[in-house]
């Protein structure tokens, strides 16, 4: 996971802008469906990379989630919060099947069990 920064100030406001690179399509769309929460308009750009992994360089598989220049800020601060979650939850297993899931996931990705902590 890499927070990408690009500070280009020349932008329009409805121009695409790449917030952040996560480093497969899970977390890219939990990001996404973040900023969906949020009215933020979001694309995800490599997601159909992500097959390629070791055929070509690792780097250039992850996927890069855009925002338009104008909700820049407000992403941003959804990026902080979902980063100090991250840091601080732990993970946690499912009681069904036993899968270790990351702190954002409410439902385990593998069965479906809500989390009940």
């Amino acid at each position: 996971m890499q927070n990408k920064i690009n500070n280009n100030t020349e932008q329009a406001p409805f121009e695409w802008l790449t917030i952040y690179c996560a480093a497969n399509a899970v977390e890219a769309n939990i990001v996404k469906g973040l900023f969906l929460n949020n009215n933020i308009e979001c694309q995800l750009l490599g997601e159909s990379l992500q097959g390629a992994v070791g055929e070509i360089p690792l780097d250039q598989t992850q996927v890069r989630v855009q925002v338009f220049v104008i909700k820049e800020r407000q992403a941003r601060q959804i990026l902080v919060n979902y980063t100090q979650v991250q840091q601080s939850a732990p993970d946690w297993v499912c009681p069904n099947c036993n899968e270790h899931n990351g702190p954002t996931f409410e439902i385990c990705w593998s069965c479906r069990t809500p989390n009940n902590d």
